[in-house]
């Protein structure tokens, strides 16, 4: 009896699958608990508690989200709430990045007394010159963290803490849905089994 031989991607692919559905079912009650609390979450009217911003840390992270996606003739990252994302991925798998933001935030608190005498907080400046004392420090680590979880939170499901009520999604004309449909091609054929002759 002839056995087919199974193709290394073929092996892995059925491990990975494997190991997927026995992490899925180890962690089944949390995942379900999760989906229950991010549900309730995003059909509230009201924002979540904060879990790791103070209101003073929330204020500043707000303002500068504020003004990496602002608000004009459409919604901006403050409508969206990408605040409550931000805070909710840094209590849950983005904790690592708990110490950044931290360090960051009183770096950007040295860098808006360095411009602004005498102002207590980024927060409390104008418009204008926030972007100025985020020009100053658009290049830092600390403001590419931002930058990218603003964005993030501004696209994101909305079960996850930002993009609320589909603003993200709206201003981009997306409906929710994951059922994308490529149009068929070539690349769609089944290959076809070499003929001997």
């Amino acid at each position: 009896m002839k056995t087919k031989a199974k193709s290394r991607r073929a092996f892995l692919t059925d491990c990975v699958t494997g190991l997927n559905a026995a992490w899925v079912a180890a962690n089944l009650s949390g995942i379900l608990a999760a989906q229950e609390h991010a549900r309730r979450a995003a059909e509230s009217a009201q924002p979540p508690p904060l879990g790791f911003f103070t209101a003073e840390q929330a204020a500043e992270v707000e303002a500068m989200a504020a003004q990496i996606i602002p608000t004009d003739e459409t919604p901006g990252a403050r409508e969206a709430r990408c605040l409550y994302f931000i805070d909710k991925l840094l209590t849950t798998f983005a904790k690592n990045n708990q110490a950044a933001y931290t360090q960051g935030l009183q770096e950007l608190q040295a860098k808006t007394a360095q411009l602004y005498p005498g102002t207590g907080k980024f927060s409390a400046l104008p418009s204008e010159q926030q972007i100025k004392v985020l020009t100053e420090i658009e290049k830092t680590p600390f403001f590419n963290l931002v930058r990218t979880h603003t964005v993030t939170g501004f696209f994101a499901p909305p079960a996850n803490g930002g993009n609320y009520d589909e603003i993200g999604w709206k201003l981009i004309g997306y409906d929710g849905s994951l059922n994308h449909k490529a149009p068929f091609g070539y690349y769609d054929a089944q290959p076809q089994p070499r003929r001997k002759a």
